[in-house]
């Protein structure tokens, strides 16, 4: 029975845009690669490779009353050895399997209704609390004034080493577990209102996801809820602020904690086409994430009591140009300040980042990335990376 209802399920994804007056239908390869080497101190010298092949196809259709309609596909093999030489991984693996659903005047006004279904990337309004991919669906209805979202989520069925969900213990010990193969299984749950320009230049969202840990062992379980209320939008001119602050439960081990994350973003295209940001992120003793966030080049610690300053600048310097070459140049440099609240704000290190990124071509792309981390105690690290993507 669950054979022929997948079965009827794409055959009818695939015949429908046949009855339809708008069809279109693209598919490519896309190839992926970067190599690094990390250097410095006593520690070894590592050499982090990464190579992705993928295959990806884009069905799209329109219908009645300007609806769209879209089925997205991409699968790929990976072949990553980032840690050591004993840590090497090849796999295939997909992480998109969608269909879209884009419906105007649901209701016979002005709303717009936004549906996916599959297989996609989640995330929470801080892209640090939750990002990850997962098998589920994400719904959100558009009514001018505010716009509301809703989500569902599963972890389960990616592969271990693409996930990177270990909230507990037992997360933690799976992933040392060769004959585990699949990512930790927990279900989660979000929901959002958003108010755009309720002020001029204004905007608020209010959201909350809920975190289920579905093993079947109950001891190490580790349910959760997080909430959060961010704020963004313009000071003056071209002066941009992000203000957020996010409360966390552990309600299986009665813990709770907070993450406040505070932004801002100036944009002078008179000058070159730069933008300077500054940011401060703090997090408590016991915050955690449902996914593992990276909060650094070199040096990405724990989520949990953290307080960490971050300026940057970047500039593309002949974005105005008609060469494609020169206009997608850009450099960037980036200064990243640890600290540790608990421990009286004791200084952690510095890492320090500056790279260049050029796409002469929408089908070609490359970067060149170095970083240093000057630690408070311990020896210095250095990064120097490439990366490179074609399309095909």
């Amino acid at each position: 029975m669950k054979r022929f209802v997948r079965c009827t399920f794409f055959a009818t994804l695939f015949l429908l845009p046949f009855t339809t007056s708008l069809f279109a239908f693209d598919w490519g390869v896309t190839s992926y690669s970067r190599l690094g080497y990390e250097f410095g101190g006593d520690e070894d010298n590592q050499w982090q490779k990464r190579e992705k092949l993928s295959l990806w196809m884009e069905e799209f259709w329109s219908g009645e009353d300007n609806s769209r309609y879209s089925f997205l596909f991409n699968g790929y093999y990976l072949y990553s050895d980032e840690e050591s030489s004993d840590d090497v991984d090849y796999l295939f693996e997909s992480d998109l399997l969608v269909f879209k659903m884009k419906r105007p005047q649901l209701f016979g006004g002005n709303e717009v209704l936004d549906l996916s279904v599959g297989r996609f990337p989640f995330s929470d309004s801080t892209s640090l609390v939750l990002s990850h991919i997962a098998d589920g669906f994400s719904a959100g209805l558009d009514l001018s004034r505010y716009i509301v979202k809703t989500g569902m989520g599963y972890t389960g069925l990616r592969l271990k080493p693409v996930s990177s969900v270990n909230m507990s213990t037992a997360d933690i010990s799976d992933d040392d577990d060769d004959d585990i193969h699949f990512a930790p299984k927990r279900l989660f749950e979000m929901a959002s209102v958003s108010f755009p320009s309720y002020l001029p230049r204004q905007n608020l969202t209010v959201e909350g996801l809920f975190q289920q840990d579905l093993r079947s062992d109950d001891e190490d379980k580790l349910n959760s809820i997080h909430a959060t209320a961010k704020a963004d939008g313009a000071i003056v001119g071209n002066l941009y602020y992000t203000l957020s602050a996010t409360g966390a439960w552990n309600t299986s081990d009665d813990l709770d904690d907070v993450m406040v994350l505070a932004d801002l973003n100036y944009y002078a295209q008179q000058l070159l086409h730069s933008r300077i940001s500054a940011g401060m992120m703090y997090t408590g003793e016991d915050f955690f994430t449902v996914s593992e966030p990276t909060l650094g080049l070199i040096y990405s610690p724990d989520e949990a009591d953290l307080f960490r300053l971050d300026i940057a600048y970047s500039i593309r310097p002949w974005q105005d140009l008609f060469s494609p070459a020169l206009k997608n140049l850009q450099f960037l440099a980036a200064g990243r300040f640890y600290l540790v609240p608990s421990d009286d704000y004791s200084y952690t290190g510095t890492e320090l980042e500056g790279g260049l990124t050029i796409r002469p071509t929408s089908d070609f792309g490359m970067s060149l990335t170095g970083g240093l981390w000057v630690p408070d105690e311990g020896d210095t690290r250095a990064l120097l990376r490439v990366e490179c993507s074609l399309g095909l």
